[in-house]
């Protein structure tokens, strides 16, 4: 027996209050390292470079991997006054995070497709943007050699008329990334940056005047006078084409299954121009005849397919090419999920078929903050409250519940308990009531002689309505074992009439009415089945079940009760609500310091 009560000890010690916050507390700093940092690793576990698409064409030769990154828009923090805890901060840990996570993957050549910063266009003082640049190099940091390569944003230079835009932002972005209309070449492709913000101003100038391409006389140093100059070159190598702003199509132009919501459609404000125009877009795939079209702007990602105007020099010439609007690495409130593009390249004369693709790409995604709040956050802080609800406000109940687990005779007596009822007792507790609670209550002399065995107790609850059944015994007329009003449970109403009688112990006491007892589980069940949580296995020979399940409302009207005369008086009260505050803290706190550890160093 007393091993038993040793082990039953030892599982109640596993199962303490402070065992079960220390859970808590490791549980709540592992999610926050998981929800806060893990899940980046794990949303790029599925991203690769596409090289294997290559293989088809026969190249021996590795392929060069060029890394795409759209609208990033890091914010200036001298001019949006970020906190810690605001928007922008919040953007700009991601992006932090996001990026350390990208570098993984070990690009040969970074291209940005436009936005870089969120407010380029305003600044006017130089060592003001030169600043903002070092931010920006400082967070999105690569190796020494890897190139970057830029093409400008309507963020980054402006778009339209504007006192409110810096004039010499076109000329800042030169100065520290690049130049806005430029030409590289890369594996065997050409690359292909235009300035298509400049586009746009170009060509609303040109509509303006009335004429058409072919009679427009381009602006020094502007994207039409670039894009000509291309075109007189002789070269064979496949054109790859970078523009911030898509290409004009249909408003049901379909944008494949990646994009979250809706189609890019034509609009344009203080700005801005989503797309460009029908004439401008004729104009450049003509001129360019591009392999494929990477664009950005949008946020959300796009996929389809432009039909490239007739040409009488090549009839075998293509008739389509792909355009692809990658989706912005910088949380938004249009998409769920950030991303970026991958893109693999090998040289056309090292591809034994001449009619295999030399390039290849692949569009990869980010973590979705709003579904880790809603998803993974909200239900682990409702678990939690549950938890710690049942242990502060109901503390009495979860000591008893472990505390019966050992004889109640070892706390009135120091002799051994009889066998049959420490079986009983040790398994169901009894409520306090008004009469006198006979079985916790060492019984008389008399009585304990003569207690049956197991064996006889249960053959007389069966046969207690038969003849001869001892009915005058103490043991069995105030032991009703389940509550009443349950057909499938023993029911003291089911007894002869002598059980509803006033009886009198040998001691000469009276025992005007049956104590009351815990309902039976099979009873709380049914009463809770709609919003209740039960799990039964079987552990060490004996089966075993853990139920969850919220307070009643009888049960919230009773602790909220203010009158003196309930069980729980409004100080003990108070001091169930301090300890489940100080709890909530104790919890709270080494994932907040967790969460704030992360933060700082990715912000």
């Amino acid at each position: 027996m007393s091993f038993i009560h040793e082990r039953r000890t030892r599982n109640s010690r596993l199962l303490s209050r402070n065992t079960i916050i220390n859970l808590l507390r490791f549980f709540w700093v592992v999610l926050v390292i998981w929800c806060e940092f893990g899940v980046f690793f794990y949303s790029l576990s599925d991203c690769k470079w596409p090289d294997k698409e290559l293989k088809e064409a026969g190249s021996t030769e590795k392929p060069t991997r060029v890394l795409l990154i759209s609208d990033p828009q890091l914010s200036n923090p001298r001019r949006s006054g970020i906190s810690w805890l605001g928007y922008d901060a919040s953007s700009t840990r991601y992006l932090r995070k996001g990026w350390s996570v990208v570098t993984r993957l070990h690009p040969h050549a970074v291209v940005w497709l436009g936005d870089v910063l969120a407010s380029g266009r305003y600044i006017t003082n130089e060592d003001e943007y030169e600043n903002y640049v070092d931010e920006f190099k400082r967070m999105f940091s690569t190796d020494e050699s890897v190139p970057n390569y830029f093409v400008p944003g309507n963020r980054d230079v402006g778009l339209g008329e504007s006192s409110a835009f810096s004039k010499n932002a076109r000329k800042y972005f030169t100065e520290y990334f690049g130049p806005v209309n430029q030409e590289i070449d890369l594996a065997g492709h050409r690359l292909i940056f235009i300035d298509a913000p400049g586009l746009v101003d170009e060509d609303y100038r040109r509509h303006g005047m009335g004429k058409q391409y072919e009679t427009w006389t381009p602006a020094v140093g502007g994207p039409i006078e670039f894009i000509a100059s291309v075109t007189i070159k002789v070269s064979s190598s496949p054109i790859i084409l970078f523009s911030h702003i898509p290409l004009s199509r249909s408003a049901s132009t379909l944008c494949g299954p990646l994009r979250e919501k809706g189609s890019i459609r034509a609009s344009a404000g203080h700005g801005y121009q989503n797309m460009l125009g029908k004439e401008t877009t004729r104009f450049v795939l003509h001129m360019l005849r591009p392999a494929v079209v990477f664009s950005g702007d949008n946020r959300d990602y796009c996929d389809m397919t432009h039909r490239l105007p007739a040409t009488d020099a090549n009839v075998l010439a293509k008739t389509s090419v792909r355009e692809v609007t990658v989706k912005s690495f910088s949380p938004s409130r249009h998409i769920r999920r950030p991303g970026f593009q991958l893109l693999s390249l090998i040289p056309p004369d090292s591809a034994v078929s001449h009619h295999g693709s030399t390039f290849a790409d692949a569009a990869c995604l980010l973590p979705d903050t709003f579904r880790i709040f809603n998803s993974i956050y909200l239900p682990a802080l409702v678990l939690t409250a549950i938890v710690l609800l049942y242990l502060d406000i109901s503390p009495d109940r979860h000591r008893h519940r472990f505390s019966s687990l050992s004889p109640i005779s070892a706390t009135r007596s120091s002799s051994p308990p009889p066998g049959p009822e420490s079986a009983i007792w040790a398994n169901w507790s009894p409520r306090r009531s008004s009469g006198p609670t006979s079985p916790a209550v060492t019984l008389p002399p008399s009585v304990t002689a003569r207690v049956p065995s197991a064996k006889e107790i249960f053959t007389f609850r069966a046969l207690s309505s038969a003849p001869g059944s001892p009915h005058d015994s103490p043991l069995l007329s105030p032991i009703p074992l389940f509550h009443a009003g349950h057909d499938d449970e023993m029911n003291p109403a089911h007894y002869p009439s002598q059980h509803h009688s006033d009886h009198v112990w040998p001691s000469g006491e009276d025992v005007h009415e049956a104590p009351s007892f815990l309902p039976s589980p099979s009873a709380r069940r049914s009463e809770r089945k709609w919003s209740s949580w039960s799990w039964s296995f079987v552990f060490r020979g004996r089966r075993r079940r853990i139920t969850i399940a919220p307070p009643t409302w009888e049960e919230m009207k009773k602790f909220y009760a203010s009158d003196n005369s309930d069980s729980m008086s409004r100080g003990k009260r108070r001091g169930m609500l301090w300890r489940l505050g100080g709890d909530s803290a104790s919890v709270a706190l080494p994932a907040f310091v967790t969460w704030a550890l992360i933060g700082w160093l990715f912000f």
